[in-house]
Order: C-alpha cells, then structure tokens, then sequence
C-alpha cells in the first residue's frame, strides 16, 4: 500500500469509528418502533460461506476512487445508526429479528464470526417468493441492507451494509451466466440459502452478496462475511 493511499485508509477508519462513537448515545432502544414494526424477512442457512474464494482479508490499496465512494456511503448511512431513521428510509424488515426470545445472529459454523442483524429494504431487493421479479440494480448509494450488531446492554448499533441481488433476477437483466455484479471493486460473491415468503420454504435461494463493514472493524478484511469483532 502506498504511504498516501495507507494515509486515506486510516483517515477513513478514524471517521467511521469517531462518527459511530458519537451517534452511539442516540440509537434506538428495543422500545422503538424498531420492535413494533420489526419482522423477521428471512429465514438463515449459513451453509456455504467458508467456501467463498473471493474477499478482502486486509488493507489493500484500494485507490482513491474507491475510499472517496465508501466514504460517501459512510456519510449516506450515518443517519441510520438511529433505527427510527433508517426504517422511515424502508429499511423495515429484521432478518433475524433481534428483538424475537431468543434471538441470534448469524454465525460461522467453522468460528470466524457473525454477520450481525439485517434490516433489509425489500423494495430494493426483491420478494424471495419470485427471486427472477426481483431488483436488478446495485446502487452503492442505496444498500439493501443494513448490518446491526446487539451488544449487552440491548441496544442495536450500526456495524455496515450489505449489498444483494438475486441471481435470476441478475440474469433476466443481464443474461444467463452473466458475471456477477461489482461494487468498490469487489465481486458480490455466490451464495445461496433459505429466505422466509418462498413457495418452498426449505428452497435454497441462490444469490450474490457483498457485506462491507463500514462501521466496524474487521481483522478479517473490509469485505468479509464474517466479522469476529461483531456481538448477538
């Protein structure tokens, strides 16, 4: 990495951590709307995550381009370290729901961590039950879902976004086998699993993905499913 982009990298985590830091006092409890209105979009089947090939396990230079876009998405998301705030965006569906008895969060099978609580905008992404109907578009400005961790005092903090699209909806734009869609220069990466409205609800939906950690540390890389540092 070179002196300047290794500069740009540690003045973007020091933004992210200090923003985080100072809306942490102002997140939404599980007394909000958050729980009255949180439902649970999706089903979870982990299987097949330790088999991806394609992440970020470190810091690499990245250019400037692509730290100017991730902190513009920073700032576009900031707001929704309030939860009210990001559901008056369309952001109303938990997967899982964080407030359910008993809840949990995704986690690796194999140890490497846990991809947090989704709260997902179905508008953006698409109805699981026709996946070939769904969104098409990846707009870096507009993820499809947002990543929240549950820490032990109960309240949900912004951790980083996810960006999705179903494959066939992929390809009824774009064409069967058509190469999967791009964001900050990262590839989404293959994956399927179980999604909750699906005419079979043991139906493994296949997808392509891409969690970017955008308020939370990640010693795994910046683009890696799995976060160690994040808590259920």
């Amino acid at each position: 990495m070179s002196r300047n982009s290794a500069l740009a990298f540690a003045l973007f985590i020091g933004a992210a951590v200090g923003c985080a830091n100072d809306a942490a006092s102002r997140l939404t409890s599980p007394a909000s709307a958050a729980t009255a209105r949180g439902g649970n979009d999706r089903g979870y089947d982990d299987r097949g995550y330790d088999d991806l090939a394609h992440h970020d396990r470190g810091h690499h230079d990245r250019g400037h381009d692509v730290l100017a876009a991730l902190a513009q998405v920073r700032r576009v998301t900031a707001p929704y370290h309030l939860i009210d705030a990001a559901m008056a965006d369309g952001y109303t569906a938990w997967s899982p729901n964080p407030f359910a008895a008993g809840a949990t969060c995704p986690s690796s099978p194999s140890g490497q961590g846990k991809m947090g609580y989704h709260l997902v905008n179905v508008s953006l992404r698409g109805g699981a039950a026709h996946p070939e109907n769904g969104d098409a578009t990846i707009d870096p400005m507009r993820p499809e879902m947002l990543l929240y961790e549950k820490r032990a005092d109960g309240q949900m903090h912004l951790v980083g976004v996810e960006y999705i699209v179903f494959k066939a909806a992929w390809e009824r734009a774009h064409g069967a086998g058509a190469a999967p869609p791009t964001v900050f220069g990262q590839p989404l990466l293959a994956s399927a699993h179980t999604f909750p409205g699906t005419l079979n609800p043991a139906e493994m939906v296949p997808h392509y993905e891409l969690h970017v950690w955008l308020w939370s540390s990640n010693p795994l890389g910046m683009f890696y499913p799995w976060n160690p540092t994040v808590s259920c």
